[in-house]
């Protein structure tokens, strides 16, 4: 019979954490935040935006602050938005 390495569940995982102690328990809790990316909630809507959008985003900005992206034109954001409806 071959051996299966098997994921153990949130819930096996949860058991295991509150058997720790309460500092490392709080260690475990604080390494976890510092390494997990952290989605933003959008104040007012029930909408989260992936922390993965947030970094594309922010990268984005950064590359037209520094001149690196033009972006685009009035017009081609018309075509983006609007396809080939432009009146």
């Amino acid at each position: 019979m071959a051996w299966v390495n098997t994921m153990p569940t949130y819930e096996e995982v949860l058991a295991l954490v509150k058997r720790l102690s309460l500092a490392d328990q709080a260690r475990l809790s604080q390494i976890l935040s510092e390494s997990l990316p952290q989605p933003a909630e959008v104040e007012g809507t029930d909408e989260i935006i992936p922390a993965e959008e947030i970094a594309a985003s922010e990268a984005a900005l950064q590359e037209y602050r520094a001149k690196r992206d033009s972006g685009i034109t009035a017009a081609e954001l018309k075509q983006t938005l609007l396809g080939g409806h432009l009146g």
